[in-house]
């Protein structure tokens, strides 16, 4: 729900091609001094993934 709260409520259901970008506000539940590094990201259930560096 906290997703609602920080967007405009545009989801982002488009394909995003190679060389372009975008911008999100991704809303992750961790505790309490959690500093995340990397993010990683698939396309499906059975994808190998992409790793993204958040700093």
């Amino acid at each position: 729900m906290a997703g609602i709260h920080v967007t405009d409520g545009t989801a982002v259901m488009s394909d995003i091609n190679p060389g372009n970008s975008i911008q999100v506000v991704v809303v992750f539940d961790v505790p309490a001094g959690t500093v995340p590094t990397t993010l990683e990201l698939h396309d499906s259930a059975f994808s190998g993934g992409a790793e993204v560096a958040l700093r």
